[in-house]
């Protein structure tokens, strides 16, 4: 048969040692967050950092929280497919212009409230 692939010696059985209520073991198809981060030749902090942008999404299992190999595979392939095209440069261009805005009508108020404390007419 020849050798295990990578994933399988990633993704080998584990078990979860449970205080009196023996052990649960990993369920198949879901790792942890150090697991993905392996496959994905990626740090533990980066696989935390696209969880909290909702690129990955952990599941409930019974062995507690974890992300589904396939699903999550799939979403961090599209995000790089996406971030090649352009199209979160777009987002995040379009994310920069309203904080521009946001910052010359402050700046304009903040002038107007000069003009009007120095007794200019408004």
């Amino acid at each position: 048969m020849g050798r295990p692939s990578v994933c399988a010696a990633i993704f080998s059985e584990r078990a979860i040692k449970l205080p009196r209520n023996g052990t649960i073991e990993e369920p198949p198809g879901y790792c942890k967050a150090e697991d993905l981060a392996s496959l994905f030749a990626l740090s533990s902090q980066s696989i935390s950092q696209l969880t909290k942008d909702g690129v990955l999404k952990k599941r409930d299992t019974p062995a507690g929280k974890r992300y589904n190999v396939v699903e999550s595979t799939r979403t961090y392939v599209q995000y790089l497919r996406d971030k090649a095209a352009g199209r979160n440069d777009a987002l995040e261009r379009e994310a920069l212009e309203a904080e521009v805005r946001i910052k010359k009508a402050k700046a304009d108020i903040a002038e107007q409230e000069a003009k009007e404390f120095q007794g200019w007419p408004v």
